[in-house]
């Protein structure tokens, strides 16, 4: 077993449960709120069921490359498909939290630079926080046939 088989099986059990209390959320069951428990990190949002279902994905993917193993180049794109999932939610919440911070209320059209700066800060969802670590996947952008990172 290689070490990314080991890194990106540890990185997929992290995103599918992720994924899996997002989309229990997402649906409307009453699950313990992970920013109650670990701070940084907060499950809600609008279309929670949606970032829920492709985090599953995305997970899904990752356990499949580490259990097939990773030295196939197919297995190799499956790993860099998850990571691309990852990259693209994690891209859209942030987003969406440096857009909602633009308005600055009822006397200010815009907010000043540090206001919108500061709405980047704590708490982040599952995707921001796994999109640092997805991209190790990166390595296999360029790896030769049957060659790892």
């Amino acid at each position: 077993m290689r070490r990314d088989d080991i890194y990106f099986g540890v990185l997929g059990v992290a995103v599918v449960l992720a994924g899996a209390i997002a989309t229990v959320r997402g649906i409307g069951l009453d699950v313990a709120d992970l920013q109650s428990t670990l701070g940084v990190v907060t499950v809600s949002g609008t279309v929670l069921l949606w970032r829920g279902v492709i985090l599953l994905s995305a997970g899904a993917f990752y356990l499949y490359g580490a259990l097939e193993g990773l030295g196939q180049r197919e297995t190799q794109s499956t790993v860099f498909l998850g990571s691309l999932m990852i990259w693209i939610i994690a891209g859209t919440d942030l987003l969406a939290a440096v857009l909602g911070a633009i308005p600055g209320g009822a006397d200010v059209w815009v907010a000043s630079g540090p206001e919108i700066l500061a709405a980047l800060g704590p708490p982040y969802t599952p995707s921001v926080i796994a999109a640092p670590f997805a991209l190790a996947a990166l390595a296999y952008r360029r790896s030769q046939e049957g060659e790892g990172p």
